[in-house]
C-alpha cells in the first residue's frame, strides 16, 4: 500500500504543490484505518486474549496488516511534513533575521551624513565662538576696572562680530534640528516595521506550545509500540492490533498537530512579507 505516490500528474506539478501545502491523507483510508483501530481496540476490551477464539485472532492478524500499512505510510508522510515545515522554518528565520537588520540599519547613511554636516558645521565656527566669547570677557573686565575707553572699543569689535555670529548659530541650530526629526522620522518608520513584524514571535508561542503536545503523542506512541512488540512476542494478536491502533492513533495526532505547525509557518511568512513591504 502506498500512501504517498497516488497521483499521476507530471512531477514538477507535485513539486509545486507540496511546496504550498502539506500532503493530506485521502479521506476514505483515513476513515477505513481510524475505523479498524477503533475494532481492535474494543476487541482488546471486550476479549481477554486468554479468551480468544481462532476466528477472532485471525481476524485481528489479518487487521494488523492492514494497520501495519496505515502505520508505515503515516511515518512517512510524517517525515515529509517535517522535512517541509523545516524549510519554510529555515527560510522563515532567515527573512526574520534580515528584516531585523534592515531595521537596526534603517536611514544610517542619512543619519550619519546629517550629524557629520552638524558637527563639521559647529567645528567650523569654533574659533568665531571662541573670539566672541572671549571679547565679551574682555569688555567684561575692562568694565569692572573702570576702563570706559577700552570696554567701548572691545565691545565695537565684538558688536561687529554678532551678524556673524547670530549666522553661525542659525546655521548649526538648523543642522540639528534636520539631525533630530531625521532621527524622529526614522523612529516612527522603524516602529512600523516593529509592530509589523511583532506577531510572529505569538505564532511561534503556538508552535512551541504545539511541539511540547507532539512531544507528548511521540511519547505515548513509543510505550504503544513497545507494548505492540511483547505482544507479538507472546503471540497475542488481539492485543497487538490493540496496541498497533493506539501507535496509529497517536501518528494521527501528530500528523494533524504537524499540519497546525506548517499553517502557522505559513503565517508567519505572510507577516514578513509585510513587514519587508514598510521597509
Amino acid at each position: 500500500m502506498n500512501l504517498i505516490h497516488q497521483s499521476k500528474k507530471p512531477v514538477h506539478t507535485e513539486k509545486q504543490r507540496q511546496s504550498s501545502r502539506l500532503y493530506r491523507i485521502p479521506t476514505s483510508l483515513v476513515c477505513r484505518l481510524l475505523s479498524l483501530g477503533l475494532i481492535f481496540t474494543l476487541l482488546a476490551q471486550m476479549l481477554p486474549a486468554s479468551h480468544a477464539s481462532a476466528d477472532n485472532w485471525t481476524a485481528a492478524v489479518s487487521g494488523i496488516e492492514s494497520i501495519y500499512d496505515g502505520v508505515t505510510s503515516l511515518e512517512s508522510i510524517i517525515q515529509l511534513e517535517n522535512q517541509q515545515t523545516q524549510t519554510l522554518r529555515k527560510q522563515n528565520n532567515s527573512r526574520l533575521q534580515s528584516v531585523n537588520a534592515k531595521i537596526k540599519e534603517m536611514d544610517q547613511s542619512k543619519l550619519s551624513s546629517l550629524k557629520a554636516a552638524a558637527e563639521q558645521t559647529e567645528k567650523k565656527y569654533a574659533s568665531l565662538f571662541a573670539e566672541y566669547a572671549e571679547l565679551g570677557k574682555q569688555a567684561a573686565a575692562a568694565r569692572k576696572q573702570k576702563n570706559a575707553k577700552t570696554a567701548e572699543l572691545i565691545s565695537l569689535k565684538r558688536n561687529k562680530m554678532k551678524p556673524e555670529v547670530t549666522s553661525a548659530r542659525t546655521e548649526i541650530k538648523q543642522k540639528k534640528a534636520a539631525l533630530t526629526q531625521a532621527r524622529k522620522d526614522t523612529a516612527v518608520r522603524k516602529k512600523t516595521v516593529k509592530d509589523a513584524i511583532a506577531p510572529v514571535q505569538t505564532v511561534k508561542k503556538q508552535i512551541t506550545a504545539e511541539n511540547k503536545t507532539i512531544a507528548a503523542y511521540k511519547k505515548s506512541r513509543s510505550t504503544a509500540r513497545k507494548s505492540y512488540r511483547a505482544a507479538v512476542k507472546r503471540g497475542d494478536a488481539i492485543s497487538a492490533a490493540a496496541h498497533l491502533a493506539v501507535v496509529y492513533n497517536k501518528l494521527g495526532a501528530i500528523h494533524a498537530s504537524q499540519q497546525k505547525i506548517y499553517s502557522w509557518e505559513q503565517q508567519i511568512t505572510t507577516i514578513i512579507r509585510g513587514a519587508e513591504s514598510r521597509l
